[in-house]
């Protein structure tokens, strides 16, 4: 039988019931019936900083032995100095998760528009936003002139973009397939009869714009 004296103190961290945002590293002395002692208590400027210990401690990244032997030896500050690197390095990846999220925000609001070769022979036009890797909207064509001639409209109405997607996400993309063509069409009998088409199956191809 093992005995009571030789027994290793056993430490753990607890919430502290009458401070907000604040912590207690505990002790229960081996073969005592006394309750358990705290012996570090530190309050934390916000929750996120307070978690940084927990979950540290959940993680399996902080060992409780390791704290109550680190404040046993050297005392509370090492202790603190301890908690404000750990808290100092997870107010850093928070913020560049915030960066980071904040750029993918910024860029679900940036769309392009790409003509590409798809499968088949078939030739594509694609609306894209810059946070996805694929296509948001695409439109395929049998012949490239097709598709070309729907650019030649399409490339000068990128302040339109989200509109476009937003109208394909409600409606598909058929029908903003048929909104876009129908629209060129009108802009090439606008164009033509104002002098300014190229003729052919382009006529839009030397446009700029309006």
């Amino acid at each position: 039988m093992t005995d009571n004296a030789d027994a290793l103190p056993a430490f753990r961290i607890g919430l502290n019931s009458k401070r907000k945002r604040a912590i207690d590293l505990l002790v229960d002395p081996p073969g005592s019936q006394m309750e358990p002692l705290t012996i570090w208590t530190r309050q934390f400027a916000t929750d996120e900083d307070r978690d940084a210990l927990l979950e540290g401690m959940d993680e399996g990244r902080i060992d409780p032995i390791f704290l109550g032997r680190l404040t046993m030896t050297f005392g509370g500050a090492a202790l603190d100095d301890l908690a404000d690197g750990l808290t100092a390095a997870a107010r850093a990846r928070r913020l560049e998760e915030e960066k980071a999220e904040a750029q993918r925000a910024r860029e679900h609001l940036v769309v392009d528009l790409y003509t590409r070769e798809g499968k088949h022979g078939r030739h594509l036009l694609e609306l894209q936003r810059m946070s996805c890797n694929k296509a948001d909207w695409k439109v395929a064509y049998d012949r490239a002139i097709e598709r070309d001639r729907l650019c030649d409209w399409l490339r000068w109405q990128k302040s339109r973009f989200l509109e476009f997607l937003d109208h394909a996400a409600q409606h598909g993309d058929e029908a903003l397939a048929r909104l876009l063509v129908d629209e060129m069409f009108a802009t090439e009998r606008r164009v033509k009869k104002e002098g300014r088409g190229a003729g052919g199956s382009r006529p839009l191809r030397m446009w700029r714009g309006d």
